[in-house]
């Protein structure tokens, strides 16, 4: 008999909610930071490039040094939930960068039981998220786009949806400032769990900065998350100010050489929401590190959720077209 994984159900309790609910929120899976820089920046990010899968939160970061780059990454959290995630980009040989990208999640193994507690088998739940992007640079501008196919598959019942995202990204042309701006998660459900079910995707609105001083080998970042909604953790703010610190993530890259970059991130929301009775612990920072080794590049991330634990996140990226050797 297959034991039930209380850490997983803790993510399906959404689904869960959503067989009883009207306009419950599906597919929350998509907020999840899914690759090391992201994690180890925050888990919210909308300027950043080091990394080809940053397109997966803002279209407009395609840019044309990841050209003909493949990245994969898995994410262990505790419990037995495994993420993969994939991407590749292109050069369609005309102006702009087009991505493909694949999430993969898995939350392991259930036993279900019947309204009488008789046991009715074993059970997997999967999500999944497939997406083009496409992006293209005027001037100090790149603007991109992406058409995203959604699904969520808990033992026989099923959810679909088709979502896009929007963004725009600010290159300084005289220093190393970026600014960043998207709108994600536009669009529908095709299908809920139930017939004539309601449901509504994560739609979300983000705007973000990073700045590298000149003389220093550290780039900053700050990413304003959830700007569509009133968004608050699991108690409710004592004040306006700490409401707003809530939707901020705060990240950093240090970058001693070409090959080798070490990254920390904040995330006040990840430390209110996973507190426990005895404190916060190092829940809501993160971090992580990547390094080149011949044509490949290797990257970690652990993030911290204190009573939850923590995730681990590793990373592989290379030119498909460079010739590879260790």
């Amino acid at each position: 008999m297959i034991k039930l994984r209380i850490l997983s159900l803790l993510f399906l309790l959404p689904l869960a909610n959503a067989f009883a609910q009207t306009r419950e929120l599906a597919f929350q899976f998509l907020d999840q930071p899914s690759f090391t820089r992201l994690s180890s920046l925050g888990g919210v990010n909308v300027t950043s490039n080091s990394e080809l899968l940053f397109f997966m939160q803002n279209p407009a970061s395609l840019n044309e040094e990841n050209s003909n780059v493949a990245s994969f990454h898995y994410l262990n959290f505790p419990g037995g939930i495994n993420w993969g995630s994939a991407g590749y980009q292109w050069s369609p040989g005309f102006a702009g960068e087009f991505a493909v990208g694949l999430q993969l999640v898995s939350y392991g193994e259930f036993e279900g039981f019947d309204r009488f507690g008789v046991s009715t088998g074993d059970f997997s739940a999967q999500e999944f998220n497939l997406q083009l992007s496409y992006s293209r640079a005027k001037g100090v501008f790149n603007y991109g786009a992406t058409l995203k196919l959604m699904g969520s598959i808990l033992e026989s019942y099923q959810a679909y949806g088709l979502a896009m995202d929007l963004g725009v990204v600010y290159d300084h042309p005289k220093e190393d400032l970026r600014i960043g701006f998207v709108v994600k998660n536009l669009g529908l459900p095709i299908s809920g769990y139930l017939p004539d079910q309601k449901l509504r995707l994560p739609s979300d609105v983000r705007f973000g900065a990073s700045f590298k001083p000149k003389y220093m080998p550290v780039r900053f970042s700050w990413t304003l998350r959830n700007l569509n909604s009133m968004e608050r953790g699991i108690e409710e703010p004592d004040s306006f100010g700490r409401q707003a610190l809530e939707k901020m993530v705060w990240g950093a890259e240090i970058i001693p050489s070409e090959n080798f970059s070490l990254q920390i991130g904040y995330n006040l929301l990840v430390r209110r929401q996973f507190s426990g009775n005895s404190g916060a612990g190092s829940a809501g920072f993160s971090g992580g590190f990547a390094f080149r080794v011949k044509s490949f590049e290797l990257s970690y991330a652990r993030s911290f959720y204190n009573v939850a634990g923590a995730s681990n996140v590793f990373g592989v990226s290379t030119n498909l077209k460079k010739k590879r050797s260790f």
